[in-house]
């Protein structure tokens, strides 16, 4: 006999069904069991008598063989024939019809197998509740009937004890069905509640899974015990490979007492990120702390924007101020100038005076151009988009730096890919040269190699200028790209800044990033056909040191 539900008549289809058919299939195992060990004491017996030359357990055999007769029958109907309901009826009939025959056996109404007529009555409720207890007791009480009147007559009984028998057979088939009813009905709330408790379940995890933010919990001992699928897709990390790992370990930031902070991480693709997160204690069903729920968000970007923000508003009180400054400044650098033209032109002036009236003029120029970028960068035109080939412009870039005296010890290394994108192409030339210009700098007197190179990505295209040289301090890497930061002898500090606007006005993205052991790269993306030029970028100006 094998349960579970399967689709032939007869076999279970319904949750009903299948506990009927695990019933009907354990109570006939409790029969075969009780019955073997009838069999082992009959036969303890049976060789006694034997040995003394009588034999008189034969009838209990039969009785014995047709028990295993019986329980083949109802694997059969288990298998094979109609409604489980029939098989049922099958076990209870011949349930009491055992009972009967044993009892007919071993003494009627005083018979030690008494019993087997309860547990015929008991089996009735288990298998159809109170309609079963009250089959099962009439059952019983034709088969005590029928025993009593093979063993001997109705009339040797008295009436006391036929009462007695036919009470316990009715208390017993009343409590039965009662508590058979009772688990019924408790069995039937009980799937109801499991019905209900997984549906809130669900519902839960599609909430839990649905939020937008990354998700995940602790245990007592900061441990992972849950990611939702927001959260792998901020973090990189799998729900299974999270699970279990200390939570300083992910995120090196996190602090268990703080209810809300920024933390910066590294994920798997080296990219680092500024998390946001909300912490907040998990309450257990006693009111006890059961750990924390996190709860974080990548506020990488936003960050950024912020920044952007800032910048904008640091560049307009710049420009304002640069408009007046300007003014200020070439009236008197003007009137400087022509004065010292003037004193040139006087006749008898020794050749020392002439050296240091010429270096005041050259200075004034010097100072005069230095005003002219400040404006620039101060007060940028939009770009002028069309279609420009990024590596066309870089090789170009490369070929006029790579004449240029400064550039007579530095190795320029060039693995260009054409790539295709909307841009104003002398802005992008003003970027490159700075860039360049930027590296043969960093490199010095004693020279080295400069890697330059551009690819396409299908949105897009990568341009990046690479050196070996000493590198760039991790403290100066926030600060890089500020107007007025510099750290070479002479420099403005804008060349980087330059770029930072010209790169944005076109929607696209500069990064540096240190080299190990030395040296230093820098990124630029520009999309294939930006948005709006909504940010205004540097016009062409003279590379800037």
């Amino acid at each position: 006999m094998s349960g579970g539900p399967r689709s032939r008549a007869g076999a279970p289809d319904s949750p009903a069904n299948e506990n009927l058919f695990g019933r009907l299939v354990w109570l006939t195992l409790f029969r075969l069991a009780l019955v073997t060990v009838i069999l082992g004491g009959a036969a303890v017996i049976g060789w006694g008598e034997l040995l003394a030359g009588r034999e008189t357990r034969s009838p209990l055999y039969l009785i014995i063989i047709a028990t295993y007769a019986g329980a083949l029958a109802v694997a059969v109907l288990l298998r094979r024939t109609g409604p489980l309901r029939a098989a049922a009826a099958a076990h209870l009939v011949f349930g009491a019809a055992l009972a009967a025959g044993l009892t007919a056996l071993t003494g009627g109404s005083e018979s030690v197998f008494l019993f087997m007529f309860l547990l015929a009555i008991v089996d009735g409720a288990i298998l159809l509740n109170r309609w079963g207890a009250a089959l099962a007791l009439a059952l019983a009480l034709g088969g005590y009937g029928a025993a009593l009147w093979g063993a001997g007559g109705l009339r040797s009984v008295p009436a006391a004890t036929l009462w007695v028998h036919a009470a316990a057979f009715g208390a017993t088939a009343l409590l039965a069905g009662w508590l058979a009813e009772q688990l019924r009905s408790t069995g039937e709330k009980l799937a109801a509640s499991e019905i209900d408790l997984a549906d809130v379940t669900a519902l839960h995890e599609e909430i839990v899974q649905s939020v937008q933010s990354g998700l995940l919990t602790l245990d007592g001992a900061g441990r992972i015990t849950f990611l939702n699928r927001a959260g792998e897709a901020l973090t990189g990390l799998g729900a299974a490979a999270a699970r279990g790992q200390p939570v300083v370990r992910l995120f090196p930031g996190f602090v268990a007492d703080a209810r809300r902070g920024e933390t910066e991480w590294a994920g798997p693709d080296g990219r680092r990120r500024i998390l946001g997160f909300t912490s907040f204690p998990l309450a257990g069903a006693r009111g006890g702390a059961r750990g924390q729920a996190v709860i974080f968000q990548d506020l990488t970007d936003l960050r950024a924007m912020e920044e952007t923000v800032r910048r904008s508003e640091r560049l307009a009180d710049l420009g304002r101020v640069a408009a007046g400054l300007a003014h200020e400044l070439r009236n008197p650098l003007a009137s400087m100038s022509g004065c010292v033209e003037l004193l040139q032109a006087t006749p008898g002036l020794r050749p020392e005076e002439g050296r240091l009236l010429g270096i005041v003029l050259k200075e004034a120029a010097r100072l005069d151009q230095l005003v002219t970028r400040f404006l620039a960068y101060s007060r940028p035109a939009a770009p002028r988009l069309s279609p420009t080939d990024v590596a066309q412009v870089a090789g170009e870039v490369a070929e006029t730096l790579a004449r240029d005296p400064a550039a007579g010890r530095v190795r320029i290394e060039r693995d260009l890919a054409p790539a295709i994108v909307e841009c104003d192409a002398d802005q992008l030339r003003q970027v490159l040269w700075n860039l360049l210009l930027n590296a043969v700098q960093a490199l010095g007197a004693e020279g080295g190699t400069v890697r330059l190179t551009t690819s396409p990505d299908g949105t897009g295209a990568w341009l990046t200028v690479a050196d070996d040289g000493p590198g760039i301090a991790r403290e100066d890497l926030e600060r890089l790209f500020s107007p007025f930061f510099s750290r070479k002898a002479g420099g403005t500090g804008l060349g980087l800044a330059t770029v930072d606007r010209i790169v944005g006005a076109h929607h696209g993205e500069v990064r540096v990033e240190p080299v190990e052991p030395h040296g230093a790269r820098f990124v630029v993306r520009l999309p294939a056909r930006p948005v709006a030029a909504a940010v205004a970028a540097a016009p062409p100006a003279p590379p800037t040191g």
